[in-house]
């Protein structure tokens, strides 16, 4: 008994200095609330962290690389944002994800090639990231939730016109050629001279300049065998034949060459180490299988599918979002937008679909709304919190 006590005691005394020290950028870390849902900007950094290193390897003209970085943040929020709706919308019609499915979903993680099976050196994963067994399990109850919400959205969609698959056809026929092959020339200046006193903005514009000597005149090919730095450059660059599907080239420059045309000199190429130009001196497209054939038209038809159950989840996201309180917040932690929810609708709400129980929904409260500046959701949190402790003092 006292010793439960010290215990509330002690975090009585936490909240307290919370309270009385927190400042400004406690709160600044919000980037959103949606429906009295925090999203921080952590969960956005982490949201954004993979997506970034794959537009890095992938993406390889700079401007292209900067605008879809450029909007990678915005995209992330959105996509937080659009997962705190779905998990209130979920809340709303009494849903609950059943506890055996979340610890079957962790046993399958675990039981997955990275793990083989092994707890320990799961656990011990979880450790090096930070996270508790409780939080992901937190986190998978989440993602299973959207997935569930998601699913039971597009149950109806199931099947697709003849029209709807030869569209599908058409937007993407890229996927749908046979292989094709570029005869490639490579150029190279590392970002790290061996002279030390070269800095990386003075090897960025020795590449620029060899670039407008090529335009003006210069032969990719001896520009290259005086200047780069690269495995061919004493054959002047000229890596061969690649092709689509071949592994002798890294990913992003071989995105990149199959973007150019016969004879066409790339703009410089940032890679992590290096900077690059890329001449293509020529190119065979690959030809274009028919509609007709069997795995191109089951193909389509998947492809089609998928377009039309995306429409009816953004209708349904749009629905959402005319129902809920969103607030975004800047970098200093000020309310940039805010969002009221929209009148009560009277439409009814359809049962959910199994796997997920649905206790009885009577006289669920309103769903908590945002606060309007960060100073009023700092007077509502933690007179909350006290709260909370005080009761748990006058219980013990």
């Amino acid at each position: 008994m006292m010793l439960r006590y010290i215990t509330i005691t002690s975090l009585l005394s936490v909240t307290l200095n919370l309270y009385t020290q927190a400042s400004p950028s406690d709160f600044n870390s919000l980037a959103a609330v949606v429906n009295g849902n925090v999203i921080t900007r952590s969960e956005v950094q982490e949201a954004i962290k993979h997506t970034e290193q794959m537009i890095m390897l992938t993406v390889s003209e700079e401007d292209k690389r900067k605008k879809q970085l450029a909007t990678l943040k915005e995209d992330a929020l959105n996509s937080l944002i659009e997962r705190e709706l779905i998990l209130t919308e979920f809340k709303k019609i009494g849903g609950k994800i059943r506890e055996e499915l979340i610890t079957q979903d962790v046993n399958k993680i675990i039981n997955s090639e990275r793990f083989g099976g092994d707890r320990d050196k799961f656990l011990k994963e979880l450790v090096k990231t930070g996270m508790t067994l409780k939080r992901f399990k937190d986190l998978r109850e989440k993602i299973l939730t959207v997935e569930l919400m998601r699913s039971r959205e597009s149950r109806n969609v199931l099947v697709v016109t003849p029209k709807q698959i030869e569209e599908a056809y058409q937007k993407y026929s890229d996927q749908f050629r046979q292989e094709s092959f570029v005869q490639l020339r490579t150029l190279m200046i590392p970002k790290v001279s061996e002279d030390t006193t070269v800095t990386k903005e003075q090897q960025l514009n020795h590449i620029k300049e060899i670039r407008k000597q090529i335009v003006k005149g210069e032969t990719f090919e001896q520009m290259a065998k005086t200047y780069s730095k690269d495995s061919v450059a004493d054959k002047g660059g000229d890596r061969g034949t690649i092709g689509e599907d071949s592994i002798e080239l890294r990913r992003d420059l071989k995105t990149a060459a199959f973007q150019l045309e016969s004879g066409q000199l790339s703009d410089v190429i940032e890679g992590p180490f290096a900077f690059y130009l890329l001449k293509v001196d020529s190119k065979k497209i690959g030809k274009k299988k028919p509609l007709a054939n069997k795995e191109v038209r089951a193909t389509c038809e998947k492809l089609a599918l998928l377009d039309l159950r995306k429409e009816v989840h953004d209708r349904w996201i749009s629905r959402l979002k005319k129902n809920a309180s969103i607030r975004r917040f800047d970098n200093q932690g000020r309310l940039i937008t805010a969002t009221p929810p929209a009148e009560p609708t009277t439409e009814p709400i359809s049962a959910p679909a199994l796997p997920y129980q649905q206790p009885i929904a009577s006289g669920q409260k309103p769903l908590p709304v945002a606060s309007v500046t960060l100073q009023q959701e700092k007077r509502k949190i933690f007179p909350r919190i006290l709260r909370r402790t005080q009761n748990l003092l006058k219980r013990n």
